[in-house]
């Protein structure tokens, strides 16, 4: 399935990459389960960056929420309509909820997202 996959062209790698998305994109809050940060990048694809603090638990734990984050937005990323840059601040709720549950909450929250 080509598109699919999910490389290192689709990630924000820098601190600065994930400080400009923060300062100047639009934050949405999903409840207890994440932050979501966009911004508008003019590229020809989306970039995705996840935050996972020791609030979450122990490294296994941060570990598995950032994959499961991942996974999530590799399903969707071709159904967002602008490219942008996303940072991902994971919460504590996000642990417990099943994977589509989690896929389909951060999904109506990226498709719906227009910049200006």
């Amino acid at each position: 399935m080509a598109g699919q996959s999910f490389g290192k062209r689709e990630r924000l790698l820098k601190r600065f990459e994930f400080e400009n998305v923060m300062d100047k994109g639009r934050k949405t809050r999903i409840g207890d389960i994440c932050t979501v940060f966009c911004l508008k990048n003019g590229l020809d694809r989306h970039r995705l960056g996840i935050i996972s603090s020791r609030k979450i638990g122990n490294a296994p734990q941060r570990n598995r929420s950032k994959r499961r984050m991942r996974e999530a937005f590799r399903r969707i990323k071709n159904a967002i309509p602008t490219p942008m840059d996303i940072v991902i601040i994971v919460g504590k709720g996000a642990a417990p909820l099943s994977f589509p549950v989690l896929q389909e909450k951060i999904g109506q929250t990226l498709r719906c997202k227009r910049q200006p």
